[in-house]
């Protein structure tokens, strides 16, 4: 499936349309999507050209949302390329060349999301830390505490602490669908 049809089978909503006489289901992706995409094309495995291609919503909105988020405005791929090599990181036998043993693709999909569970809940991101407004005293030679770390669990506001290991390994797993190859 294309990128961009994954991403915008979560953003939407089915309506009911006539077509040749029937009512039949049609999604709808929402007005208020922005999707850009950088195209990166190469000739014998040297970068030739970037081009910037806005799929949904208009230029300047998706300039104002980037610049929103912090962001210098301009698509790019510095922090997809980035979240690959975490992933990649995070499970060794999940790494395209590595000499981790192979393992069936239950016990795969289960790594993968023990891994992201504790990414997600156990693991503060600096890029999310809060500034407190007035910095902790912790007593000592300690500097004063002048940030909150924030977990992406707690960004999003899922909770309102960071988890321990221990919670995340005794807290049950969605079931994992197995697959054959």
């Amino acid at each position: 499936m294309c990128p961009s049809l994954r991403l915008t089978a979560h953003v939407g909503q089915w309506l009911e349309v006539l077509r040749r006489g029937r009512k039949v289901s049609q999604w709808q992706v929402a007005a208020e999507l922005i999707y850009g995409q950088v195209k990166n094309i190469s000739r014998r495995r040297k970068l030739v050209r970037v081009t910037h291609v806005r799929r949904l919503g208009t230029g300047a909105a998706l300039t104002v949302t980037l610049q929103g988020l912090g962001l210098s405005g301009r698509l790019n791929t510095a922090f997809i390329e980035r979240v690959n090599l975490t992933v990649r990181h995070g499970g060794a036998a999940l790494a395209r060349r590595t000499w981790a043993t192979a393992k069936p693709a239950p016990q795969l999909l289960a790594h993968l999301e023990g891994w992201r569970a504790s990414s997600h809940v156990v693991r503060p991101h600096t890029s999310l830390r809060v500034a407190l407004m007035q910095p902790r005293e912790r007593g000592g030679k300690l500097l004063a505490q002048r940030y909150q770390q924030r977990t992406p669990a707690m960004a999003a506001g899922r909770t309102n602490r960071c988890w321990t290991a221990r919670e995340v390994l005794c807290h049950p797993l969605p079931p994992v669908p197995c697959f054959t190859i």
